[in-house]
């Protein structure tokens, strides 16, 4: 299943965000063996694999486990804030649907960057596929091939996931905007996915979202499909802006900063979160295919230096429009309700930049 919201599934997948995979709603896929998927995507609320009981639950609420006879309902929902090469966006968007075996699954934790430290990135071999034909699978499963976002399939990325369809059991409304709360519904012109009504396609009017708030979200369900009032929230930061190195115009009237490979680079933000982290991540590529890339795990204290062996690995080449700085902040919230048994709900702001090589 895929949902037609391509500048969210755009603003999703470049920044890295967590929550729900919109292209196919699957998360964090397992097979029948319990043998978790190290390409799922991550899972904003730790659930618990219901085959290991020793695992730690991240959840607001009681701990659930997949019950096939009565899987209840499962909620995403997605709010992101964006300066996307220049140009700012907010977006909001979520859905509902049957709960399934995978979203119960807790994707394998990968080795964790220290605090306030950079690593090379590398790619290395795919894990391979993990069903071959549906019989690989639970009963309610079917082995399907992963896709990118060119709705291509992905080479040996096969995995068992349920089939499912979103559900429209009645508005939802989230409290906390400037302006006023937002009414999200069903939208068939998004394969069912929950918008507002204006624009449609998961965007949100520029000024909307407002910082450093918690915001409430409730629905009064529809009890005939098994979904009962809802409610729950989630926390909006303060708003993150890059101060150094400054915004100038790096090629073309595109807007970015640029970053000299052998010095280190120092960045500064205002709004930051003195409680909470940001990933970083700077990358750069050639028109003859050399690329590089590396990441960071910072304390969301407003300065850091990325030293210049790091800031060198990212190979960052002579066209800017191929080098990429990106800065996010990631946030959960939760949601409980008669009858859901599972949520994802997730906040991004994210700073998309493009790099120049220059700079003193």
């Amino acid at each position: 299943m895929k949902i037609a919201i391509p500048v969210l599934i755009l603003f999703l997948a470049g920044c890295g965000a967590t929550g729900t995979d919109i292209e196919n709603g699957s998360n964090g896929d397992t097979d029948p063996n319990g043998e978790t998927d190290p390409n799922g995507d991550q899972d904003h609320n730790g659930d618990q694999d219901p085959k290991d009981d020793d695992e730690p639950n991240g959840d607001q609420e009681p701990e659930r486990e997949f019950n096939p006879d009565d899987p209840g309902i499962h909620m995403f929902l997605d709010m992101g804030a964006l300066l996307m090469m220049g140009d700012p966006m907010e977006l909001c968007a979520g859905g509902f649907m049957p709960a399934a075996r995978e979203d119960f699954d807790s994707p394998e934790d990968g080795e964790e960057i220290p605090l306030n430290t950079c690593v090379v990135v590398t790619q290395g071999d795919g894990p391979g596929p993990e069903c071959t034909t549906d019989a690989d699978c639970y009963p309610e499963q079917v082995c399907e091939p992963r896709y990118d976002n060119d709705e291509q399939p992905i080479p040996d990325s096969e995995h068992c996931v349920t089939p499912r369809d979103l559900m429209d059991v009645g508005p939802l409304t989230i409290t906390g905007f400037n302006g006023g709360p937002q009414t999200l519904q069903y939208n068939p012109g998004q394969q069912g996915a929950y918008t507002t009504a204006d624009p449609g396609d998961g965007q949100l009017p520029p000024g909307t979202i407002a910082y450093d708030t918690t915001y409430t979200i409730e629905g009064g369900g529809d009890p005939a499909q098994g979904l009962g009032p809802f409610e729950g929230e989630i926390r909006v930061g303060p708003q993150l802006q890059l101060t150094s190195p400054p915004m100038t115009d790096v090629m073309g009237g595109m807007p970015g900063i640029q970053v000299n490979p052998n010095q280190d680079l120092v960045l500064e933000w205002t709004g930051e979160d003195q409680d909470g982290e940001l990933r970083i991540t700077l990358s750069g590529a050639s028109m003859m295919g050399d690329d590089g890339s590396i990441e960071c795990r910072v304390t969301d204290d407003g300065k850091f230096t990325i030293p210049q062996e790091k800031v060198a690995a990212a190979n960052l080449g002579d066209m800017a429009f191929l080098n990429m700085l990106n800065i996010e902040r990631l946030g959960t919230g939760f949601v409980a309700g008669e009858g859901m048994t599972h949520h994802e709900i997730g906040m991004i702001q994210g700073l998309m930049l493009n790099v120049a090589v220059g700079g003193n």
